[in-house]
């Protein structure tokens, strides 16, 4: 399942999942109850355009259970939500059916022999909508009362019924009391299922993220890389590449210590993400005073000038710590990527080469690569 989903998209996916199913067998189990009903009660002999119409309704609505697919996951929630409104329509349409089946097997005297088992059969359907339709209750009740209601209502105009009838009665409070207790049971399900997600989606972060500056860490890094180089070989789209390093921050720390080194480091982060961070750029610290940016979609002439704006940014922040103030510069590698010839590998030794030749020409530069 995808984990960028938001939580009500997420429970939508689930509830979609567990309906499918859950539905897919349940047509079936209609039309073997009507089968039963019909071959110990006249119907055919009788009723038969009535019997064959109620045999192809059961026997269509059953098909579209299965037929009507689900949709995938990545579909859009309304997509998703009309697809649980037809499921929802085919088993309302189920029960109304099977209720008008228990209500004629009731009021017709030459049905008697098949009371008993459409009874039972509206019990077991009931129930099983109890137990199996809890994401929505509120359906869930209403189908509950179209294939289960007639026989209470029914059999308590007859005296010699009431007894059963006050029985089936019982017994419907019953359900809806069960239909409500696994409600329960399933929201805090998906509530477990929630805070699961969430704890993952964290852990992965966490796993992808240098805790220090907040950006993407060297193993993310090298993935995008990858992903970039492979999207860049299959559109054309120009893919550049910058790697920074402060300049002399080994002083820094032992001038310092450690503590205003981090400072600076968070410092340079957030100043990164001031002049780098649009569209598209993936910002990663790779260790230690080194950074990457890779900037899809920018020429190295387009990538060198945003480096440039950055370097002269920083010139102008001046870091002031306990100890004093502080002044760090940066210098900066560029490359860009031709997907006809050049891997992810290549990109960056490119950039890395070009980043040592700012720095041999004196630091705080931005140099780009064969230029």
């Amino acid at each position: 399942m995808n984990q960028t989903l938001d939580p009500l998209r997420l429970r939508l996916t689930r509830e979609v999942a567990d309906t499918r199913q859950r539905l897919a067998l349940g047509g079936l189990f209609y039309l073997a109850g009507w089968a039963v009903v019909s071959s110990v009660a006249p119907v055919y002999p009788r009723h038969a355009l009535a019997g064959v119409g109620i045999s192809l309704g059961f026997l269509l609505l059953a098909a579209l259970r299965v037929l009507l697919r689900a949709p995938r996951v990545d579909q859009p929630p309304e997509r998703q939500q009309r697809w649980l409104d037809l499921q929802w329509a085919v088993m309302f349409s189920t029960a109304g059916l099977w209720g008008v089946v228990l209500g004629w097997t009731l009021l017709d005297p030459a049905f008697e022999p098949a009371r008993t088992p459409a009874l039972l059969c509206s019990i077991a359907f009931a129930t099983a909508y109890a137990h199996n339709f809890t994401t929505r209750p509120a359906r869930s009740f209403a189908s509950i009362a179209l294939l289960y209601l007639p026989a209470p209502l029914l059999l308590a105009r007859s005296p010699d019924d009431r007894a059963v009838a006050v029985t089936l009665g019982v017994y419907f409070f019953y359900v809806l009391l069960t239909l409500m207790r696994t409600h329960r049971e399933y929201q805090r399900r998906l509530d477990v299922d929630d805070q699961l997600w969430q704890q993952r989606d964290q852990y992965e972060q966490l796993s992808r993220t240098d805790a220090l500056t907040g950006l993407s860490n060297r193993r993310h890094f090298r993935a995008r890389l990858d992903d970039l180089v492979a999207q860049s070989r299959r559109t054309g789209e120009a893919l550049s590449l910058l790697v920074l390093d402060l300049d002399h921050f080994k002083r820094v720390n032992d001038q310092y210590g450690h503590e205003a080194g981090d400072a600076c480091l968070a410092r340079f982060a957030a100043r990164m993400n001031e002049c780098l961070d649009e569209p598209g750029a993936h910002l990663a610290r790779l260790g230690g005073e080194e950074f990457a940016v890779l900037l899809p979609g920018t020429s190295p002439q387009q990538a060198a000038a945003r480096a440039q704006k950055l370097r002269e940014s920083l010139a102008q922040d001046v870091i002031v710590l306990a100890e004093g103030r502080l002044q760090i510069t940066v210098s900066i590698g560029v490359a860009g990527l031709d997907p006809a010839t050049k891997e992810g590998a290549d990109l960056f030794r490119e950039a890395d080469r070009a980043l040592y030749l700012a720095k041999a020409e004196g630091r705080d530069r931005v140099c780009i690569a064969g230029g």
